[in-house]
């Protein structure tokens, strides 16, 4: 059972994801976080001195580190764990919030190095945890596989118009990487 500051953090962190969605992580106010999460000003300052920290918890929510953990946590290696990210991958970021935010955090991390560094070595220590999974070994090329099979995914997100149905972008692109 999760303490009762576990629980107030995990409201502040979702009414800013919330509100940072909505209006951008510069132009959301911690008033806006503090009165969706139906607390004090005060106290989002108590769990998270400053705005940044806040942000780059939210950042770091934002980032497919979830999906990608949960999927390395299965037996699956290989075509299937290729699938399975994907799957969750797009499923993650067909939330409206979720592609914001992710789209925000990407943009940010030039203007917040400590996003920036922290992206760097959660991404890169799940790409190579994917690629030790996938191919049983991490190699430049391996790398580079993981990180086109994540680029692609992204760019179905991206995409308003979906040229093919889910399932097969998923194998076409399974089929190039593996």
């Amino acid at each position: 059972m999760k303490k009762q500051s576990e629980v107030k953090e995990e409201r502040i962190v979702e009414a800013a994801m919330q509100i940072f969605a909505e209006k951008g992580f510069f132009k959301a106010t911690i008033d806006q976080v503090a009165n969706i999460a139906g607390i004090s000003k005060g106290l989002v300052f108590w769990y998270f001195r400053k705005k940044d920290k806040l942000i780059k918890e939210v950042a770091k929510r934002s980032l497919p580190l979830d999906v990608i953990s949960k999927c390395l946590h299965s037996d699956l290696k290989g075509r299937e764990l290729l699938k399975r990210i994907a799957e969750e991958y797009i499923k993650k970021y067909s939330c409206d919030r979720n592609r914001s935010l992710l789209f925000q955090t990407l943009s940010i991390r030039n203007i917040y190095p400590m996003v920036r560094r922290d992206i760097f070595k959660l991404c890169n220590t799940l790409i190579d945890k994917v690629a030790e999974r996938v191919y049983g070994e991490v190699d430049l090329d391996k790398r580079v596989r993981i990180k086109i099979f994540l680029g692609a995914l992204l760019c179905y997100t991206l995409s308003s118009n979906k040229e093919v149905d889910v399932d097969t972008y998923i194998s076409k692109v399974v089929e190039i990487i593996a």
